[in-house]
């Protein structure tokens, strides 16, 4: 069974984010500051590197030397009942229950769906969702009014990663300096606030994967075909002042079949255009006969 070999790019954060993100908002970040470090001729640089090959995913919470990673949609046409034969009725209803709800497996448990065996959940992970008052001033009346907002905190000794495949040269080259940039300017929403700071380190990870023809995806991507499961994410936002259309992508742990993904560029009327990176970031994954039985995989 092959054994992958991929960058972890581990971001330690020195206070709270607001999400963990994902592959696009981390390819705009990139591309931003690339552009504040070489210049704007840079980003067709930083482009055409993904175009020939590079590959960035989504983040994911990490722990110390545990990576977790986003559970394949491979687990809902599972058989659970054959999973879960050798337990009681209840602990099988109990233990199912939480097997759906998971969002994330460690290495080891993912390594498995991937294989199509029995796996285990995370009894916890290294971070939480919190609400956090606020207060705002009315500017003309100086009026106080309460807000919530929830952001992400993460463990000591935690944090989030994503990972790279691709040339070493172009990582070097682009990819690093932007980071050692974003580590102290921010990444995400806020960062002017102070929030998505962080501390740089680099690993090295490998995923054991089987042979086959389908693939999950570690990124949230933009297909270029029907995918085989997937769960669908609009994502919107603003870049330069200008509202982004919303755009469909496919969430991180879809089931693709031989579908790199691409990146579009958008039209706000900017002196340039803004590139919205959707490429699919696949590990190879075995899948249940019972989701390949009406897949259509015409050109979308």
């Amino acid at each position: 069974m092959p054994r992958l070999k991929f960058r972890a790019v581990k971001l330690i954060p020195r206070g709270p984010v607001r999400e963990i993100p994902k592959a696009d908002t981390i390819f705009g970040a990139l591309g931003n500051a690339v552009t504040t470090l070489f210049g704007a001729n840079a980003v067709n640089e930083l482009v055409e590197g993904f175009k020939n090959g590079a590959r960035i995913s989504s983040a994911f919470p990490f722990e110390r030397n545990t990576y977790y990673l986003p559970k394949p949609l491979s687990v809902s046409a599972l058989n659970f009942n054959e999973l879960l034969k050798d337990l009681s009725k209840e602990e099988r209803y109990v233990k199912e229950k939480a097997m759906k709800k998971a969002r994330y497996l460690d290495l080891e448990n993912f390594e498995k769906v991937l294989r199509l065996e029995p796996f285990e959940i995370p009894n916890d992970l290294p971070f939480r969702r919190v609400d956090v008052p606020r207060v705002i001033l009315d500017r003309v009346t100086n009026d106080s009014s309460l807000y919530f907002w929830d952001e992400v905190r993460f463990k000591e000794n935690s944090g989030f990663y994503f990972l790279y495949s691709g040339d070493e040269k172009f990582f070097k080259n682009y990819i690093l300096p932007a980071l050692r940039y974003l580590s102290d300017t921010g990444i995400g929403g806020k960062a002017t606030w102070g929030f998505g700071l962080f501390d740089l380190q680099l690993d090295d990870l490998e995923i054991s994967a089987p042979e086959s023809p389908w693939s999950v995806t570690l990124s949230n991507a933009i297909p270029t075909k029907t995918p085989v499961l997937w769960s669908l994410v609009k994502k919107g936002g603003w870049s330069f002042n200008r509202r982004k259309p919303k755009i469909n992508f496919i969430s991180e742990g879809s089931i693709v079949a031989d579908d790199p993904g691409r990146i579009i560029s958008l039209d706000l009327r900017l002196p340039h255009r803004i590139y919205v990176y959707g490429l699919t970031f696949s590990i190879s994954a075995e899948v249940p006969e019972e989701a390949l039985r009406e897949v259509n995989y015409n050109e979308t």
